[in-house]
């Protein structure tokens, strides 16, 4: 049986210039998506899959994520308990496989989500961590993308009914790309990953990239990709923050109309008043 996963590593170092002027006061993590900052939702699916400690990762300059936490329990429904929460500062920006290797506990495999991509529906690091009890090894989340657009992330080459991952190509031309399945931000990520970041080297932009640890365990560890079926929104531009935010509202209402009594009709109003 796969050893239980009990951390998550969460990056929110990034600058957010996607989102300028906004993050020059506010990260972009504490942004609201309809009541709550963006954060709370990443935080609230991993106290929901199990998860009892978090590992935010910050950089010089973004002290608001931590005063936002201070005193604060972190407590959320579908949760038995509240989950701890660590900080820790990467110094310089090198890429996310940096981030999270800062954030990495010594051999014990993690989970890793990433904040500015909300998903709206099933739990998506509670399949993933379902798939690893399965399959052993580590799981991503991945999902369609236009053909056009996959040099903006991680595709994966799967192979087999169980989508066992064969490669990962980080931000292919749309010509050598192997699929249109593009890795979304939650991964569950085993020893061997873990032991091959922390001697990794920068690559693609001069930046150590998480995808080059996965992809070298494909063959010996194994790697499942899990196809999300809820909604990706990407919080870290205006376009995703807002449709966010409709997304959220709209279903907070339709969920508290749903839980709502049922209002009396007039005449049975009447015949009770009568």
């Amino acid at each position: 049986m796969a050893t239980r996963i009990r951390t998550a590593v969460i990056p929110a170092g990034g600058l957010g210039t996607r989102l300028l002027p906004l993050t020059r006061a506010v990260p972009k993590e504490l942004l609201p998506v309809w009541k709550r900052p963006v954060l709370d939702y990443a935080l609230e699916e991993a106290a929901a899959a199990g998860i009892e400690r978090v590992v935010i990762i910050t950089a010089p300059g973004k002290e608001a994520l931590q005063t936002y936490f201070a005193g604060r329990p972190l407590i959320f429904d579908g949760a038995s308990k509240g989950l701890a929460v660590d900080f820790v500062e990467q110094q310089e920006a090198r890429g996310l496989g940096d981030a999270v290797r800062c954030g990495a506990p010594a051999s014990e495999p993690i989970a890793v989500l990433l904040p500015d991509e909300l998903l709206v529906g099933p739990n998506c690091l509670m399949q993933l961590l379902e798939r690893r009890q399965r399959e052993g090894g580590s799981a991503i989340a991945v999902q369609r993308v236009p053909r056009a657009d996959v040099n903006r992330y991680g595709i994966v080459d799967v192979e087999g009914e169980a989508d066992r991952v064969r490669s990962v190509i980080e931000k292919p031309h749309p010509a050598i790309a192997p699929s249109d399945l593009a890795v979304i931000g939650r991964y569950v990520l085993d020893e061997e990953v873990l032991e091959r970041l922390q001697s990794a080297c920068p690559t693609l932009n001069g930046e150590i990239q998480l995808t080059d640890s996965i992809a070298a365990t494909c063959r010996s560890a194994g790697v499942s990709a899990v196809r999300y079926k809820g909604r990706r929104f990407d919080c870290g531009n205006f376009a995703g923050l807002l449709e966010a935010n409709i997304a959220v509202s709209q279903l907070d209402e339709a969920t508290a109309a749903a839980a709502a009594p049922p209002a009396a009709s007039p005449v049975a109003a009447e015949a009770s008043a009568a």
